[in-house]
């Protein structure tokens, strides 16, 4: 060799190294003390990433998108990637996280050690100064740059490698559509990548979710395994649906620890779960054999084979790493959760953070139907008694300058049943208590919203000894029950006392969304209450008990909401305020939900 060639063989640059990422990894990366698994990377523990590796070297494919149960490795597949970049197929690289504090952390504990460690990359590293930050560094002709999910964020130059991290996130659905752009210049040449890594997302069913849409427009390939007895591909999932009515597939267990309250024996869930194949039923134990095997035949299968060829999906749950017993306990104590609470936060973390599926949060709309009735509001204008009455009430919803009255009567003979006798608008003070009079309300049956002028309200309880009811968003109050002498959950509070001008003035606080259930049950004929309405009832009645509907405003919390904004809603107010006192009074029967044991 002359010394010429000596000299050239010195400046000459590396040449990139065309193995797997993967394999260049195994020989040039070592993971810092962050990670669970420190030291030397080995793919081979981790085999449902080898795809995804190859997907993100391949220079046909433009954007991989990995959905992931927690503690999976889709975070590691990034920072592998990204070194492997600056030392073989160098370009301007972004990479996104949900916060500024996130992305410092990351970049402290794990990215920039890897970097620091990785003998290719480190010969290429800008000593700590203007080129080289926690977050930025600068290798002349190109960059890494780690930011927040924000729109200013992602306004800045051409980007041709572009990291997304847990695009789920509400923050990311306005934003995602900027992220993608700064690749698109790179992407006309055939020169982009992108990889979207995320946890399910909760959604809407309607709005969905930026994450969803991204998964689904690639092939969806599903992490499988060959079942050791019938040699056919099984996918790696908890919960699976069998072609035979009542089977069930995945993880499975004693079926007789289901207690008869609905909730689950944990201890006997968890010493009986197992795998059972979908195709044949063929069950193994909960064991790392199991895993091994698994890791051993591995390979992904895709849900949607006709996709572009230049995006690819992949999804992997966390059974493929953790043990059943693991998942099974964390699945029945969120089932126990919601059985006893109504609570469903638990399985909905269940769902996205371990199975990887979306949990879709629905809007949906309580109908209400009426039926025919065969009695008119004149039948009862001189204060007649229905049949069988027992009591009679009237609820006032108070507004500025006027009020909103109902006024309706009870029996109980034949099961309770209520009949309104009058619901309207009144404009003073006078005529309401006439109106009060005139259909032989005693005073102690009328009921007052105390929500808007309180002092007011106090003032005309103090008056004509009415009471008045306070609504809160709360759906129960511990009272003492009488029939057991227990402490119970109702859905209103004891007597509570306001002075009103050195006297004392009674009132209520209440549960208006838990009325406003048992209102919607009784006027959809369901349950034993018996809700009848006039045959020439005020139109406008029923333009206001349309005017909310309930939606669940966030995963398992269910709310009566306005249709619209201002909508007119009087009538539902004064009749879950009339259903709120006869249950107070006794003539409706609060059955409180039993403590699971």
């Amino acid at each position: 060799m002359t010394a010429s060639d000596t000299l050239l063989g010195t400046y000459r640059l590396p040449q990139p190294d065309r193995a797997p990422i993967y394999e260049w990894a195994r020989k040039h990366i070592t993971l810092p003390e962050s990670y669970a698994t420190p030291g030397p990377f080995n793919a081979r523990i981790t085999p449902w990433l080898i795809p995804i590796f190859d997907a993100l070297q391949n220079p046909l494919v433009r954007r991989v998108h990995f959905r992931k149960a927690v503690q999976i490795g889709g975070t590691l597949v990034a920072d592998i990637w990204i070194p492997w970049i600056i030392a073989n197929d160098a370009g301007p690289i972004s990479w996104t996280m949900q916060t500024e504090e996130m992305t410092e952390r990351h970049a402290k504990s794990r990215l920039n050690p890897l970097l620091e460690r990785c003998r290719p990359v480190a010969a290429m590293l800008p000593r700590p100064g203007p080129h080289r930050m926690t977050t930025e560094i600068y290798f002349g002709g190109f960059f890494l740059v780690m930011n927040a999910a924000s729109l200013s964020s992602q306004q800045s130059q051409s980007i041709r490698f572009k990291v997304n991290d847990e695009i789920w996130l509400p923050r990311w659905q306005d934003i995602y559509a900027h992220a993608v752009a700064r690749v698109s210049k790179f992407e006309e040449v055939g020169r982009s990548k992108i990889y979207n890594v995320s946890q399910a997302p909760i959604m809407d069913a309607e709005t969905g979710n930026v994450e969803d849409t991204s998964y689904r427009h690639g092939n969806q390939q599903e992490w499988s395994a060959k079942c050791p007895a019938c040699e056919k591909i099984h996918p790696i999932q908890f919960a699976q649906a069998t072609t035979e009515a009542g089977k069930y597939a995945g993880v499975v267990w004693d079926r007789k620890a289901k207690r008869d309250d609905e909730t689950w024996d944990v201890a006997r869930a968890v010493d009986s779960c197992r795998f059972r194949c979908v195709h044949c039923a063929h069950e193994t134990p909960d064991a790392d054999t199991t895993r091994e095997a698994w890791k051993r035949t591995g390979i992904y299968v895709p849900e949607n084979p006709t996709a572009p060829q230049e995006v690819q999906s992949f999804r992997v749950e966390a059974l493929v790493a953790r043990p059943m017993r693991m998942l099974v306990e964390e699945f029945v104590l969120a089932e126990n959760h919601a059985q006893r609470t109504g609570d469903d936060r638990l399985r909905q973390e269940f769902k996205t953070k371990r199975q990887a599926l979306p949990w879709i949060v629905e809007k949906k709309v309580v109908n209400v139907f009426l039926g025919k009735s065969d009695y008119k509001v004149n039948d009862y204008a001189g204060a007649q008694g229905i049949t069988n009455e027992v009591a009679r009430f009237m609820t006032i919803d108070r507004q500025q300058d006027h009020w909103w009255v109902e006024i309706g009567a009870f029996s109980t003979q034949e099961g309770p049943r209520y009949r309104q006798l009058y619901f309207g608008r009144v404009d003073t003070r006078d005529q309401l208590r006439a109106l009060q009079h005139r259909l032989k309300v005693p005073d102690g049956c009328v009921a007052q919203d105390r929500g808007y002028r309180p002092a007011d309200v106090d003032r005309d309880c103090a008056d004509f000894g009415w009471r008045s009811m306070k609504g809160f968003a709360r759906r129960t109050w511990p009272l003492k029950d009488d029939a057991t002498g227990q402490i119970v959950n109702y859905p209103f509070s004891d007597p509570q006392v306001s002075d009103y001008r050195g006297g004392d003035v009674f009132y209520y606080n209440w549960s208006g969304d838990y009325f406003k259930d048992v209102l919607s049950s009784a006027l959809e004929g369901r349950g034993d209450l018996k809700w009848e309405l006039p045959a020439d009832v005020n139109p406008l009645y029923l333009e206001h008990i349309r005017g909310e509907h309930k939606v669940e405003i966030r995963t398992g919390v269910w709310e009566w909401r306005e249709v619209k904004t201002n909508a007119p809603n009087h009538g539902l107010d004064t009749s879950a305020m009339m259903l709120c006192v006869a249950t107070i009074a006794g003539l409706i029967r609060y059955h409180a939900p039993q403590a699971a044991t």
